[in-house]
């Protein structure tokens, strides 16, 4: 039986952490931004220290007990979690410039957006999505982002990923088509084949509106 492992205040001693070294690296960001920063960088640390840890590949995944044995390893290894977090800022600050913009206007939204507006997904993606293994297929994707040097957006650029192959499939076969070959196994290499493709690009994939009281991401 796993020790009880307080996931809240584990995660919050990690968002102080973060807080504190992307404070360093990004000293002239304002408060507003590097708020907008925080919230997802750790969202894509905790992946990537479940994805080391390698808890995404537990047989029979259940996401409250990856949940407490992420809380129990950043609980008993936390030099080692701070010495991770060091050398990931590094490497995803990088991703971070690389793959995401942030704007401030409603017009520079617009402007960012405009020319990469996604086509109409199909009518039954959300059927489809709830009869597969979302969530599986969601930290696979995850999972094969990190893989490829992806750090940046991760649960942003994934769902964005899923729903653009899903659609796709669904407009291509049907929806009993579509959860036949998901169930063969096409849709996770049209994900793997989707993330290579990304290394032939240095685009941003995430663009995330910055308001004045409040941060909204898209």
């Amino acid at each position: 039986m796993e020790p009880y492992c307080n996931f809240d205040v584990a995660v919050e001693n990690v968002r102080e952490m973060l807080l504190g070294l992307l404070s360093d690296a990004y000293t002239d960001m304002p408060q507003r931004e590097l708020e907008a920063v925080l919230d997802i960088a750790l969202r894509d640390f905790l992946h990537y220290l479940a994805y080391r840890f390698g808890l995404y590949l537990t047989p029979r995944f259940r996401e409250d007990k990856a949940r407490q044995r992420l809380c129990v390893r950043i609980v008993e290894h936390w030099d080692f979690v701070r010495r991770i977090a060091e050398d990931w800022v590094v490497m995803w600050s990088a991703k971070w410039r690389q793959r995401v913009k942030l704007v401030f206007t409603d017009e520079e939204f617009k402007k960012a957006t405009e020319a990469g507006v996604p086509s109409k997904p199909n009518d039954n993606l959300e059927k489809f999505l709830s009869e597969i293994d979302h969530l599986g297929l969601q930290l696979f994707t995850v999972s094969q982002l990190i893989k490829a040097g992806e750090l940046a957006g991760l649960d942003q650029i994934a769902d964005y990923i899923i729903r653009e192959e899903a659609s796709a499939m669904l407009d291509s076969y049907g929806l009993e088509g579509a959860l036949r070959r998901y169930r063969e196994g096409e849709l996770a290499k049209r994900i793997m084949a989707r993330i290579q493709s990304m290394r032939k690009t240095s685009e941003p994939f995430l663009i995330i509106r910055v308001d004045i009281t409040r941060v909204w991401g898209y």
